[in-house]
């Protein structure tokens, strides 16, 4: 019986110490899941402004772009360039036929010629006249006579003369030449073709003296205007520009102020490229910078971030964004300087709950 008895001392001390390690197991897993959650904090610090990078597009046009067309009309005879062709000054790009011009040449040079053998005969007859005057045996009326023919010959050789240099210049005016050196943007005829006065028949633009065209809202009119160094960007390149003019009316369209950029000599811009001009603008309101990660949406549209209280708690803030980028935000609100917010992982905690803080 004494060993019966003395068994079942055994087998209860032993159960009793089984309960008592499970009991200190049990507490073990409660301390550590109660241990408070570790997050990324960043101290914030008051700004007395921040900065916008803004950013207005415009397109990029030739400071000269010319439709160029025929003073007369006629049949399109020759094409000396195409579209893309890089031309200089002066250099011949179209020509209409000039054959019936050619014609009405000749027939002036014809008659140029007889009205000077009409001339030289009359001025024969009036030496003669005047000779027998002398001697007596002339009327005065034949010699008037003479001197009028003579008069209305050399008038005629003054028209003729006159209908040979417009000839001459219509004959030049056939061609087209470059009046600066450019490209060929457009090409409207083809050989063949009868156009008219007028008729647009290439479009040449220049090949310096780019330009960008911007559209400003009036309002930055006078801060973009003041610019000490503009800058212009087109695809990822940024060209140093000079305001050519201060704008001068609204758009009634748009409802902006276009302005007027110089690109460099032989910057390589394409007409119709976009162009891009940044500046810089500082907003005088004071707030702090936060990353974004750090803002979290609450009611009614209000934005929010998790500030570390009193005894490492989680306090829920209410803030205005002001201006944000694509990394940090601007903000004021219920904030003070110095303070430290949580960086990011906010989905984690919620208002009230104790964490471990590592800055970022």
């Amino acid at each position: 019986m004494m060993q019966i008895g003395q068994l079942i001392t055994k087998a209860s001390a032993l159960t009793l110490l089984i309960l008592l390690q499970g009991c200190q197991k049990s507490e073990q897993q409660e301390v550590k899941a109660v241990e408070p959650l570790t997050v990324s904090t960043t101290k914030i610090s008051l700004s007395p402004s921040y900065k916008v990078q803004r950013e207005y597009v415009g397109t990029v046009k030739s400071g000269q772009q010319a439709n160029l067309g025929f003073e007369l009309s006629g049949k399109v005879e020759a094409l000396y360039v195409d579209v893309g062709d890089v031309v200089e000054k002066g250099a011949p790009l179209i020509k209409l036929d000039t054959d019936l011009l050619a014609t009405e040449a000749n027939q002036l040079k014809a008659q140029n010629n007889e009205v000077r053998a009409q001339l030289k005969l009359v001025k024969a007859n009036l030496k003669r006249q005047q000779s027998l005057k002398s001697k007596g045996f002339s009327a005065e009326a034949e010699i008037d006579a003479l001197t009028s023919q003579e008069g209305v010959l050399q008038a005629n050789l003054v028209r003729l003369q006159a209908a040979w240099n417009a000839n001459k210049l219509k004959q030049e005016k056939s061609t087209i030449r470059a009046p600066y050196s450019g490209v060929i943007a457009k090409r409207h005829v083809s050989l063949g073709d009868v156009v008219n006065v007028g008729t647009p028949t290439l479009v040449l633009l220049a090949s310096a003296g780019k330009e960008a065209f911007i559209g400003i809202p009036s309002q930055q009119l006078e801060r973009v205007t003041q610019l000490a160094s503009p800058h212009v960007r087109v695809s990822n390149t940024h060209y140093d520009v000079t305001l050519l003019n201060p704008g001068a009316m609204v758009d009634t369209k748009s409802r902006s102020v276009s302005l007027r950029y110089q690109f460099p000599e032989n910057a390589p811009v394409l007409e119709g490229e976009l162009a891009y001009l940044a500046f810089e603008q500082t907003m005088d309101e004071s707030g702090y910078w936060v990353p974004l990660t750090a803002l979290i949406d609450g009611l009614r549209g209000v934005w929010n971030v998790y500030v570390i209280g009193t005894d490492n708690k989680v306090e829920r803030r209410s803030v205005n964004v002001l201006y944000a980028d694509s990394e940090r935000a601007f903000i004021n609100g219920s904030l003070a300087n110095g303070e430290s917010i949580i960086a990011s992982g906010l989905h984690r905690v919620v208002p009230g709950q104790p964490v471990l803080t590592s800055a970022q």
